[in-house]
Formats: structure tokens, C-alpha cells, sequence
């Protein structure tokens, strides 16, 4: 089961995504230096990572940019201000370009999955009122949205 799959549904997006942030140990120091864009965008990759179930392993964080893309209205600069960000760039850096093609392919039949599973949602999840889904529940965003992980 994805790590974040088993949070509370009852709880508030805000409150999973602070509850996230404890269990990576991302510190509010960190979080505070960043400038406003990227820390919206954090929020809205953390979003993703909670409402679509992926956990933070790297088949996960291949899982969450695949369910960003196609399932969220987050338009792909917005995507890599992330990735080129925070250690995203250091884990990529240690795995290698050669593994990390391979762990695509490896994941290619779940990406497939996430497609399917994108097309069938209501609609994309709007990212752009992330503050307004910050209040509402994780369950009520999921059924909402028709999010199915």
C-alpha cells in the first residue's frame, strides 16, 4: 500500500500535508527560505503525493509526477521548479540517468494504470485553489474529483 495511502480520510488537506512534513522531516526552517512559487508548488506536489496515494520512494515519485500531470491542472514548468529543486536534484543525481530509465520502464505497466485511472477521474483536480482544498477533506477531494489510486 502507497505510505500515504492509510492517512485518515476525515483529516483536512492541510493537516495531511503538515503530516507529511513530519514523517519526511522536512523542517519549517527549510520551508520558510523558500521563495513563495516554489513553496506553492512543494505544496502542490505534497498535495499530489496525499490525495493520489504515493508514497516517496522513487517508483512513488515517478507515480506522483505521472498522476500531476494527467490527473491535475499543474502545468509542467510548474512540475520541474520541483524537481530542479530541494534534494529532488541530489537523489536524481545519485541514481544514476541509466537506472532511472530503467526504473520508468519498470513502472511503465502502473503509468498505464494512472492513465486509465486519470481519464476516468470527474475531472483534474484544480491545484490553482490548492488553499481552498487545503480546508476540505482528503476523502471529500477524492470523491469529488473521482480520485481512484
Amino acid at each position: 500500500m502507497p505510505q500515504y495511502a492509510e492517512l485518515n480520510p476525515n483529516m483536512t488537506l492541510e493537516q495531511a500535508i503538515q503530516e507529511l512534513r513530519l514523517r519526511e522531516e522536512k523542517t519549517s526552517d527549510t520551508i520558510l527560505k523558500m521563495p513563495n512559487d516554489i513553496l506553492q508548488t512543494l505544496e502542490q506536489h505534497d498535495a499530489v503525493h496525499i490525495l493520489f496515494g504515493c508514497g516517496t520512494t522513487i517508483k512513488d515519485e515517478i507515480a506522483a509526477h505521472i498522476w500531476m500531470l494527467f490527473g491535475t491542472t499543474a502545468k509542467l514548468h510548474e512540475m520541474h521548479q520541483v524537481v530542479s529543486k530541494l534534494k529532488h536534484r541530489n537523489v536524481l543525481s545519485n541514481i544514476g540517468h541509466l537506472k532511472l530509465i530503467g526504473f520508468w520502464i519498470i513502472c511503465f505497466p502502473r503509468l498505464l494504470n494512472i492513465l486509465i485511472k486519470c481519464s476516468r477521474m470527474n475531472k483534474r483536480l484544480a491545484l490553482e485553489k490548492l488553499e481552498k482544498l487545503k480546508k476540505q477533506s482528503i476523502g471529500e477531494i477524492r470523491r469529488q474529483y473521482g480520485i481512484i489510486f
